[in-house]
Formats: C-alpha cells, structure tokens, sequence
C-alpha cells in the first residue's frame, strides 16, 4: 500500500471508529462493508495501522474483548482528526479517486453525516477543478507537457461526472447509513504490548 493511501486507511479507520470502540477485525469489516474497493486490505494491515494509530496518541485501549481482542477508542486528538477528515478533502493540491471514495463513502455511511458529505463534495469538486488547471512545473517546452494537461483534464472530467452522478444520494444521508455491526470476534490477533486491559 501506498504512504499516500495508507494516510486515506488511517483517516477511515479513524471515521469508522467515531461509531465506538471495536476491535481489528471488526474495523476491517466495517471498513470493507462500507468501502468495498477495499476489500483486499487484510486484517495485519488494519492492526499494524492501529498500533501506529495508538503509538501517535489519536487512539486509546478500550480494553479488551472477551475473546481478549484488544478494543480501540478515539482519543481526543483522534476525535479532531476524524472530524476534519469527514468534512474535508485529503489531498487538496493533488485530489486522488481512491481518496475520494474512502472520503464520501465511509463518511455517507455514519449516522448524521449529510452535511459533512455535502462539505466534502464542494470540497472534492473544487480541488479536481484547481488541479486540472494547474500548469506543470516542468519544462514548458517538453513534448509530454499536453499528454500531462489531457490526462488531468479526463481525470478531472470523470471526477466531476462520478460527483455529479452520486453526488445528491450520498448527500441526501439515507443512501449508505448504518451503524456499526456488533460482530463477534471469529479470529484475530491476541493483544501486543501497546495495548492492555
């Protein structure tokens, strides 16, 4: 996985768990339910973004399962975070299709979420537009130079006609909520040492 995406995965583990605590497992689920153009992240990578997520102080141990599954919480750091990361855009200067959808889908799925949904899209809107008309900073001379300019300017129309396609059904917040599905624990990894009851 990508930094650049692994930073869209810690800001949707982050939104998932503004639901409550939940445990490694259950967050991969969650997150491949509610964005299934995830669906081949696995569960190691899910925990090894937590126990980054804990070691940076934007989560806490909430105990542990009766299965002894380590449960995470929002700290109040990862509460701030995870509220900007459900009103604005990730990657302003450099808008990202996969960033994009993590952003809106994960963010329509929370209960309430309607007018963080519209900030996003006038958000994502506006950034696809700015960056399409960015000139390069290379050599205005290099022949490559109008394949760059078409190839942001397809990128940019695709964006805009896929907001404008979902855009007032996810805004409409009825499209994708849900709560969080109480699952049982069916595997997962035993508590390490950043985690205790």
């Amino acid at each position: 996985m990508s930094e650049r995406h692994h930073v869209s995965v810690k800001g949707s583990l982050l939104a998932i768990l503004t639901l409550g605590p939940a445990y490694g497992l259950q967050i991969r689920d969650e997150l491949t339910l509610r964005a299934p153009h995830r669906a081949g992240i696995n569960v190691g990578q899910i925990y090894g973004t937590l126990d980054r997520l804990l070691t940076a102080g934007l989560l806490r141990s909430a105990g542990l399962t009766e299965d002894a599954l380590p449960l995470y919480e929002l700290s109040d750091t990862g509460i701030a975070l995870a509220e900007s990361w459900t009103t604005e855009p990730e990657q302003v200067q450099a808008p990202d299709w996969i960033d994009m959808q993590d952003q809106l889908l994960i963010t329509a799925s929370l209960p309430g979420s309607a007018e963080n949904v519209r900030a996003l899209l006038v958000g994502y809107r506006a950034a696809w537009s700015a960056w399409a008309e960015v000139t390069s900073e290379t050599d205005p001379a290099s022949a490559a130079l109008p394949f760059v300019a078409a190839a942001r300017s397809a990128q940019t129309e695709a964006a805009l006609a896929w907001i404008d396609r979902v855009g007032p059904e996810l805004a409409s917040g009825r499209a994708l909520e849900r709560a969080a599905r109480p699952l049982r624990p069916r595997r997962g990894r035993k508590p390490t040492r950043g985690v205790t009851a």
